[in-house]
């Protein structure tokens, strides 16, 4: 694109609006495997890499510059809206004329994720869209059916089309990306699941246990998961009695759309193992039994009477 051409779409918004591909009308969606796994960084705090994840099966290494840092769950926000986009407009049989590229409005993402408070609009996003670029994601997850062997970026590239303003400050007015293959399939394959619309407004680790949670229930209704392996799901670099004690008020205040979460406790446990003819030892707070279960089927009399998780199974 030529710079009188961007000048064109700068200085007549009904031409930029012609060639976008927003606004997204439906749901926000993503690949179930990307809901499974902790792929983002919980904290706004650079990072070089995450925890290496590694449960026998799945093998997950994320890393970036030192100077841009991993991405973090908050620009994992421009990436679902991507994949949304995406998958709307090849559904509809208006795909993009290049396979992954995506020319949206921040508008529209802002609509759709809510609007951040405070700074430059501009550089939230470019920050977002440089840490999406710089991170590098190792790992033996396939989406599509297919994988790929090495290490892969969100997306491959990005462009901010601006204006400046008579303060100085600019103004963005429209973005262009595309997205990684991996991330293209991913958006394309059959294991899209849907968001619930207040998903954008929740903490971090709110999010993680909504989307854990979503990606397991398909079709029955709680399973539970011991928390050392949701420790690790969610993501969080705390060591298991601190993740336990922070993990104690978020549910406390039972603000994940959908889905009650609880813990239970070592009396509870032991009880339930006794009444089962279990031999009764030192129990490990790895051990310790997360129940998950649909709100609107109520939550299950007993834990140990609905399904365990361990890898990437759905109940």
């Amino acid at each position: 694109m030529t710079q009188t051409t961007n000048a064109e779409l700068l200085d007549r918004p009904l031409q930029l609006a012609l060639r976008l591909d927003s606004p997204l009308t439906g749901d926000v969606q993503n690949d179930r495997h990307m809901m499974v796994y902790s792929l983002f960084g919980l904290s706004k705090d650079k990072a070089e890499s995450l925890p290496t994840y590694d449960d026998g099966k799945v093998r997950i290494e994320v890393r970036a510059p030192k100077n841009v840092g991993v991405a973090t769950i908050w620009d994992k926000a421009v990436l679902l809206y991507a994949i949304s986009l995406l998958r709307e407009k090849m559904d509809s049989g208006k795909g993009p004329s290049k396979l992954g590229e995506l020319h949206f409005t921040t508008s529209d993402l802002q609509r759709i994720v809510g609007k951040t408070a405070g700074g430059s609009a501009y550089d939230k996003i470019e920050g977002a869209l440089e840490r999406l670029q710089g991170t590098q994601i190792k790992t033996n997850l396939e989406t599509g059916g297919e994988g790929e062997s090495g290490a892969f970026s969100w997306i491959s590239d990005y462009k901010l089309l601006y204006q400046r303003k008579k303060d100085g400050e600019r103004a963005v007015r429209g973005l262009k990306l595309t997205l990684s293959g991996w991330v293209t399939r991913a958006a394309l394959g059959h294991n899209l699941l849907s968001y619930d619309d207040q998903y954008f407004a929740l903490k971090p680790v709110e999010k993680r246990l909504y989307e854990i949670a979503r990606a397991h229930l398909a079709r029955g209704h709680a399973f539970w998961m011991a928390l050392e392996p949701l420790r690790k799901r969610v993501g969080s670099d705390n060591d298991l009695r601190k993740f336990k004690n922070a993990l104690g008020p978020v549910l406390a205040a039972d603000r994940i759309p959908g889905y009650g979460v609880r813990i239970v406790e070592t009396a509870e446990y032991k009880e339930t193992m006794k009444a089962r003819g279990a031999v009764q030892g030192r129990v490990l707070n790895a051990e310790l039994p997360v129940l998950f279960w649909k709100k609107d089927q109520g939550q299950p009399e007993n834990w140990i009477d609905v399904p365990k998780v361990e890898y990437d199974e759905t109940v």
